[in-house]
């Protein structure tokens, strides 16, 4: 058996202090979205806006048979949602960059559907809308997860609780 000291280094070592560029590393190039208001993320973070400030108006228009029941339903959900969508926005903004140009939160078309009806568009429009994300990106998937999961919740409460 061959002693550690006997082994003979097969090609040249370079020393330490050599130039770094010459040893023909290759370039690591990361590719980061163009963040503007055509980027579909800005739609998707535009809409949780949105569900956040119809839930509000939901939750103070709330009347007739389950309105207890709908008014909590409601008041969980724009009072949680607000917190993950800041995580989510936050973290999208530390890997990409700044958000920015966002849509105006105009409730005068949805407003006028039923509370239901909205949270249901809202979970498709989500899933959707997602699809701007990489798949790599889990933890912004995870994130977004929290959204729906908080959506179909609130549902629940809306369609079973009266």
């Amino acid at each position: 058996m061959k002693k550690f000291t006997d082994f003979k280094p097969s090609r040249k070592v370079k020393k330490i202090n050599e130039d770094i560029n010459s040893l023909n590393t290759p370039e690591i190039k990361v590719k980061t979205p163009e963040v503007n208001e055509k980027t579909p993320c800005v739609k998707l973070f535009s809409k949780l806006f949105e569900s956040r400030e119809m839930a509000h108006i939901y939750h103070l228009q709330a009347k007739g048979e389950s309105t207890y029941a709908a008014h909590m339903a409601l008041g969980t959900y724009y009072e949680d949602v607000l917190e993950i969508i800041d995580e989510i926005i936050e973290t999208y903004s530390g890997q990409y960059g700044i958000v920015e140009g966002y849509d105006v939160i105009d409730t005068t078309e949805t407003r006028t559907k039923d509370k239901t009806q909205y949270f249901e568009e809202l979970v498709l429009s989500i899933k959707e809308g997602r699809k701007c994300i990489s798949q790599e990106d889990s933890h912004l998937h995870n994130l977004i997860d929290e959204v729906v999961a908080l959506a179909y919740r609130t549902l629940y409460k809306l369609k079973y609780l009266n």
